[in-house]
Protein backbone atom coordinates (compact mmCIF):
# COMPACT_ATOMS: atom_id res chain seq x y z
CA UNK A 1 0.00 0.00 0.00
CA UNK A 2 2.70 2.43 1.02
CA UNK A 3 4.67 1.46 -2.10
CA UNK A 4 1.19 2.35 -4.11
CA UNK A 5 1.01 5.60 -2.36
CA UNK A 6 4.73 6.63 -3.28
CA UNK A 7 4.64 5.62 -6.74
CA UNK A 8 1.44 7.77 -7.93
CA UNK A 9 2.59 10.68 -5.79
CA UNK A 10 6.10 10.51 -7.42
CA UNK A 11 4.79 10.30 -11.18
CA UNK A 12 2.04 13.11 -10.22
CA UNK A 13 5.15 15.42 -9.48
CA UNK A 14 7.10 14.48 -12.58
CA UNK A 15 4.27 14.83 -14.90
CA UNK A 16 3.14 18.22 -13.17
CA UNK A 17 6.76 19.16 -13.49
CA UNK A 18 6.82 18.44 -17.40
CA UNK A 19 7.75 21.33 -19.58
CA UNK A 20 8.88 22.86 -22.52
CA UNK A 21 12.75 22.99 -21.19
CA UNK A 22 14.78 22.47 -18.42
CA UNK A 23 13.24 23.78 -15.01
CA UNK A 24 14.36 24.03 -11.76
CA UNK A 25 12.20 24.90 -8.83
CA UNK A 26 10.27 26.68 -10.95
CA UNK A 27 12.67 28.50 -12.58
CA UNK A 28 13.57 28.23 -16.16
CA UNK A 29 17.03 29.30 -17.15
CA UNK A 30 17.74 31.22 -20.32
CA UNK A 31 21.06 30.56 -22.42
CA UNK A 32 21.55 34.17 -22.00
CA UNK A 33 22.03 33.82 -17.83
CA UNK A 34 25.20 32.55 -16.17
CA UNK A 35 26.89 32.42 -13.24
CA UNK A 36 30.39 33.24 -15.09
CA UNK A 37 31.13 35.08 -17.62
CA UNK A 38 34.45 33.84 -18.87
CA UNK A 39 38.05 35.29 -20.94
CA UNK A 40 39.75 32.96 -23.01
CA UNK A 41 43.82 32.99 -22.77
CA UNK A 42 46.22 31.82 -25.52
CA UNK A 43 49.44 31.32 -23.79
CA UNK A 44 52.78 31.06 -25.84
CA UNK A 45 52.34 27.84 -26.90
CA UNK A 46 49.43 27.95 -28.11
CA UNK A 47 47.38 26.38 -24.93
CA UNK A 48 44.34 28.07 -24.34
CA UNK A 49 43.01 28.68 -20.60
CA UNK A 50 39.58 29.66 -19.36
CA UNK A 51 39.39 31.84 -16.66
CA UNK A 52 36.77 33.94 -14.57
CA UNK A 53 35.64 37.36 -16.08
CA UNK A 54 37.94 39.51 -13.44
CA UNK A 55 41.75 37.78 -14.80
CA UNK A 56 44.45 39.97 -12.21
CA UNK A 57 48.24 39.36 -13.12
CA UNK A 58 50.33 37.79 -11.25
CA UNK A 59 48.40 36.11 -9.12
CA UNK A 60 46.85 32.97 -8.76
CA UNK A 61 43.80 32.43 -11.29
CA UNK A 62 41.74 29.13 -11.60
CA UNK A 63 42.31 27.80 -14.76
CA UNK A 64 38.63 26.01 -15.55
CA UNK A 65 40.41 24.08 -18.53
CA UNK A 66 42.67 22.67 -16.45
CA UNK A 67 40.90 22.77 -13.28
CA UNK A 68 44.31 23.81 -10.83
CA UNK A 69 45.82 27.26 -9.80
CA UNK A 70 47.72 29.36 -12.22
CA UNK A 71 49.51 32.76 -12.18
CA UNK A 72 48.71 34.67 -15.06
CA UNK A 73 51.61 37.21 -15.87
CA UNK A 74 51.72 39.85 -18.99
CA UNK A 75 54.98 39.64 -20.91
Amino acid sequence: MLVRLIVLVSSMFIASSCSNGWSVLGFEPNLNDSMYTFVEVMDQDSTLHFYSDNVRFDRDMWCFTHSRWEIVRKK
